[in-house]
Formats: structure tokens, C-alpha cells, sequence
């Protein structure tokens, strides 16, 4: 080997090197970890200053999550979702009598499951969606992986995304029943008595596999 190609070789090993972890750094400046200190809940990001929620009289802490650049807290009167992308948090007032029963954190969406409601959070916009529980409807299942989570009720199946607005739905037949869920990063299959309905991150609507 020439000094010239020698000289290349160490080039490009020490670009690689650089590449790599620039890669890494990027990477771990996406996650968020969530405390609470001094009555505040506090978004603690891989770089850059803290961002902090101060929390009301009497509101207390019930439970806090974070995964990637999601972060979540609920307390005693609101769910609070935290953006690492926006740097803020965002909340959403729980009514009088309303009561959390389940959610799961995605690094880029979280659903919150109420005796009354289900709402959605999306990190990269920092907004929080609803959709309305109906009066006998009961929520049995809460899946999720990737970028998409699923609510499974006792009428429908709600599909909420890390990049499409909202929760959509697609409802039951009569007597159909839920067999399995099948999940990976972007589509959901659920597989019920009758057909095999799918949902995709990038769309607005479930189709139906014939």
C-alpha cells in the first residue's frame, strides 16, 4: 500500500468513526425521562434545558411514563404530553368523576384510555385528540407498537397514528368478535370471526382485506 492509500484508508475510517457517532448522538438527544421535583413535573431531554409543568393547588402525581421523545404524566385533574420535537408540554382537563383506566406510551404517540373517553397524543405536534367512549361501551383491549395504537371496545376498533390526526374507527357487525391483532411499526391487522381489517400510519382509514 502506498503512503497516499494509506492516507485514504485512515481518512475514511476516522469519517466513518465521526458519522457514527454523530448518528449516536442524534439518536440519544431523541429521549426524554420524566421526574417530578419542587411540585413540578419535569421533561428532562437528552440536551438542551429542562422544561418544567408546575402542578396546581392539591393536584397530585398519580402516575409518569416516557419512551423516546414521548413523555406523559397523569395526575389527580389532567394528562399532560410532552414533546421533545416542540420542547413543551401539552394538557388535556379531565371532567369531574372521569377516571383513568389504561394507557400505553409509544415514542412518538400515547393513548389514554378514561371511563369516558380515549385520547391520543402525537409527539411531533404536541397535541392532544378525544373521541367519546359511548354510554355502554367498554374498551377491552389497548395495543400498540411502532407508530400506531389500537383501541379494541365492545363496538369498535379505534386506530390512532403518530402521523394522521385523530382516531378512526371502523364498528363491529353483529356478533363479530376479535380473534387476534397482528403488529408491527406501521400497519395493524386485526383478524375478527368475519375478516381482516387493516390500518396503516400513513393513512385515514382502515380497508378491508378480501
Amino acid at each position: 500500500m502506498t503512503p497516499a492509500s494509506h492516507g485514504s484508508v485512515l481518512l475514511l475510517t476516522l469519517l466513518c468513526i465521526l458519522h457514527v457517532g454523530s448518528a449516536c448522538a442524534q439518536s440519544r438527544q431523541t429521549d426524554v425521562m420524566v421526574t417530578i421535583a419542587n411540585n413540578k413535573v419535569v421533561a428532562l431531554p437528552a440536551a438542551g434545558s429542562v422544561v418544567e409543568e408546575s402542578l396546581g393547588v392539591n393536584e397530585t402525581i398519580v402516575t409518569t411514563a416516557a419512551r423516546g421523545p414521548a413523555g406523559f404524566a397523569q395526575t389527580s385533574s389532567r394528562l399532560l404530553g410532552f414533546s421533545t420535537s416542540l420542547r413543551r408540554w401539552t394538557e388535556v382537563r379531565l371532567d369531574v368523576g372521569e377516571s383513568v383506566e389504561r394507557h400505553r406510551v409509544l415514542p412518538r404517540a400515547l393513548v389514554v384510555q378514561t371511563n369516558r373517553r380515549v385520547y391520543g397524543f402525537q409527539e411531533s405536534r404536541g397535541h392532544w385528540f378525544n373521541d367519546a367512549l359511548g354510554p355502554n361501551e367498554t374498551v377491552k383491549q389497548l395495543s400498540g407498537r411502532g407508530h400506531v395504537i389500537v383501541v379494541i371496545t365492545s363496538e369498535q376498533a379505534l386506530a390512532f397514528s403518530a402521523f394522521t390526526g385523530g382516531f378512526f374507527a371502523v364498528r363491529w357487525s353483529p356478533n363479530e368478535q376479535v380473534q387476534s391483532i397482528d403488529q408491527k411499526n406501521d400497519v395493524t391487522v386485526v383478524r375478527t370471526t368475519g375478516r381482516q381489517l387493516v390500518f396503516r400510519s400513513q393513512t385515514a382509514v382502515w380497508t378491508e382485506l378480501r
